[in-house]
């Protein structure tokens, strides 16, 4: 049975059966089966402790699931401070270059998983290690458009590595995966991210990593639409989207993103229409175009960087909201479909709550609900596998848990009649 209510557009809107039914529905099954599964908690290797990584490393620390984190980043002094701001006996510090494959392998030495929360051009020899010291491997960005080449190498060593697996991507894989599995077939699916993050101190913000933030908002983009991939140009696709309250109607445009690479590949069911677009307000456009005008070689935006302050400097000092949404359309049953599911979380509260901004705390949090997942064996597939190959069910009641409301909302009519043909 379902209820009727009014979505924030003011729409009347088919719900699933009960508020509470998405995070919750699974949650005695899984940990009941999760019961049933025998495995010694893994000690888990965290590269980089920055923002999001002092997120995940707070979760790792608190489950069971987990026996020790081994906190590493270039800078040793950050790692140390984030071991000592946790206060817990799971946590101890090491400084290490992720280019360096001795070090990579030492510093694996006795875990059992590894995950990448440094930038993604490390992604690479830090899998490499992995794979060759026998570790289940977790990052939070692709650093290409097709990194799943020779995933049978990780299934026939029994390794899990899950690539993207952040807030989107990441979340937003799974929340598509969710919508998709109620369908016959999927039309389209469309991946918002919003923000209205502000600072008084700071005239130019990133609310995850600067150079990785500038490097997509500047680049080409793709959509895929009717099998093909169509090109389009920095900031380019815009629109004007509303998003859920209390954010309302932001201009968004099409960003390069992993979620357009993969999910064509990975849903199936026909799926015809995929993009990503980003909120940006006109000030971060033109703060963007002035990037984009900088002299030609890496002195000049290096330089500009330093000037961003980091986004682990930024907790309690940026108002505002963020925003993940994930709209996929369809056909169940021959009727037209929209399954849309999204969260929605303060900065300030973030900052109080959780001691992060909203946009570190779900990008970690993901990363680390799949961590714990994988270490506690709910997830057994092995190979190489994005966020939507995953069974998305368990994710729900375990971001509730961690303080991440999900809502949906799915919508049904009749697709238009078609003309009779004599």
């Amino acid at each position: 049975m379902s209820r009727r209510g009014t979505d924030y557009q003011g729409r009347r809107q088919t719900y699933l059966p009960s508020g509470k039914g998405l995070m919750t529905g699974h949650r005695a099954e899984w940990r009941a089966r999760s019961q049933t599964i025998p495995s010694d908690p893994p000690s888990v290797l965290l590269i980089g402790c920055g923002a999001v990584g002092s997120v995940i490393s707070r979760h790792l620390c608190a489950s069971d699931a987990i026996d020790n984190v081994v906190l590493a980043d270039v800078n040793g002094d950050l790692a140390k401070r984030v071991a000592v701001h946790l206060g817990s006996r799971k946590a101890r510090a090491t400084q290490l270059d992720a280019n360096d494959g001795d070090q990579l392998h030492m510093a694996m030495r006795g875990c059992g998983l590894v995950i990448n929360a440094a930038l993604p051009r490390f992604n690479k020899p830090i899998q490499r290690a992995a794979l060759e010291a026998g570790l289940h491997y977790v990052d939070l960005a692709n650093d290409s458009p097709d990194p799943f080449k020779d995933p049978g190498e990780w299934a026939s060593r029994g390794l899990t590595a899950i690539l993207g697996m952040g807030e989107d991507p990441g979340l937003s894989n799974v929340f598509a995966r969710h919508a998709a599995d109620g369908m016959d077939r999927v039309d389209s699916i469309k991946v918002r991210d919003g923000d209205t993050a502000s600072s008084s101190e700071y005239p130019f913000i990133a609310l995850f990593s600067p150079e990785t933030f500038v490097e997509e908002t500047l680049s080409s983009s793709r959509i895929w639409r009717d099998g093909a991939y169509e090109s389009v140009p920095p900031l380019g696709e815009f629109e004007m989207y509303e998003f859920p309250p209390p954010i309302g109607a932001l201009p968004v445009y099409s960003v390069d993103h992993e979620e357009v690479d993969t999910l064509p590949q990975f849903i199936g069911k026909g799926v015809r229409y995929v993009d990503f677009k980003l909120s940006l307000d006109p000030p971060t456009v033109q703060g963007l175009k002035s990037f984009r005008d900088l002299p030609d070689g890496p002195g000049a935006r290096k330089t500009a960087l330093s000037a961003i302050p980091r986004p682990a400097d930024l907790v309690g000092r940026v108002g505002g909201n963020a925003a993940l949404l994930v709209e996929v359309a369809g056909t169940k049953d021959g009727e037209r479909r929209v399954h849309t599911l999204y969260t929605v979380m303060g900065h300030p509260e973030a900052a109080e709550k959780f001691g992060a901004t909203a946009t570190a705390y779900l990008t970690g949090t993901g990363a680390a609900v799949a961590t714990l997942l994988l270490a506690s064996g709910r997830i057994r597939k092995r190979g190489k596998l994005s966020p939507e190959n995953l069974d998305p069910r368990p994710f729900f009641p375990m971001l509730e848990e961690r303080g991440i409301a999900v809502h949906e909302r799915v919508s049904q009519d009749r697709p238009p009649a078609q003309p009779l043909r004599a």
